[in-house]
Parts: structure tokens; C-alpha cells; sequence
């Protein structure tokens, strides 16, 4: 069966068997895209994140019984990120999905057990980032420092 991928704003085509799973062509897709496996999600549809990435184990048949040029699944790249928190200088990497908002990033920053009580996100340093936009929105790639202040 073929699928319908979206990628970086493009579409693209994927034969894929039809017992395939996820995870199988969520290596397909790292060996397309060489992305590095443990940086892709796959999403269906245009579901708005941060939903859970399709887990590896389900058949892409479970997924939505009729796949074939009805559905489009999205495939994102995570990017490692840094947290800065000016008040103590630690630094923290974080994983993420570079299309997930900044304003979910908050919550990610909480669940590591960082206090961000009265703070704000700031890229660069000097410029506070807008809660409303994908992380991509704001200029934020692979290997940005993040200033939590």
C-alpha cells in the first residue's frame, strides 16, 4: 500500500507493506530521511501535538482501516535542545519535537523537575519567546540554548 507522507512541508509517497508496523516504517523512514531512528515520530493526520507518536508495535492496518490516499501521516524530527536557568547556570538537554509549541515546552521543562514558577523562555538571550509558535517558529534548531529567567 502507499502512503502519504509529510515532511518538513512536503509531501512524499511510501510503499509500505501491508502487514507492515510502525516501527517498521518509522526505520524506513530514518533510512529515507537519515534521520537518526531515535529522533523520528510518526503522527497521522493533522492531530494537533502533543499527542503520544504512534507506538511501534501496532500494524499500520490498526491504525485506520483505510489508509491508502485517504490519510496523511507526519513525520517529525526531534531536536536536542538546551535549557539555561540564568538564576542557578545549570544547563539541561532536552529531546523534543521540532514542531511542538513553545508554551507545551513548559510543561516538558516541569516534568524534569526544573521550577519555572514566575519565568519566562528566552531566544537569544535577550528576546522573550512567543508561547503561541511551533519551536521551529521561533528560530529554535538543533543545539539552541534556551534562557529560563
Amino acid at each position: 500500500m502507499n502512503i502519504t507522507l509529510l515532511y518538513a512541508g512536503k509531501p512524499y509517497v511510501q510503499k509500505i507493506p501491508t502487514d507492515a508496523t510502525v516501527g517498521f516504517v518509522r526505520a524506513l523512514l530514518h533510512e529515507r530521511f537519515t534521520i537518526p531512528l531515535e529522533r523520528v515520530e510518526l503522527h497521522i493526520n493533522r492531530l494537533p501535538l502533543p499527542l503520544q507518536p504512534l507506538p511501534d508495535e501496532m500494524n499500520m492496518i490498526d491504525v485506520y482501516p483505510f489508509l491508502e490516499g485517504k490519510h496523511e501521516f507526519r513525520l517529525y524530527k526531534k531536536i536536542e535542545i538546551w535549557i539555561k536557568i540564568v538564576s542557578s547556570g545549570e544547563r539541561y538537554g532536552l529531546l523534543v519535537n521540532e514542531n511542538l509549541k513553545v508554551a507545551f515546552l513548559y510543561s516538558i521543562i516541569t516534568s524534569n523537575g526544573i521550577d519555572i514558577k514566575d519565568k519566562l523562555l528566552y531566544y537569544p538571550e535577550n528576546q522573550p519567546v512567543d508561547d503561541s509558535l511551533p519551536i521551529w517558529g521561533c528560530g529554535i534548531r538543533e543545539g539552541s540554548e534556551l534562557y529560563l529567567k
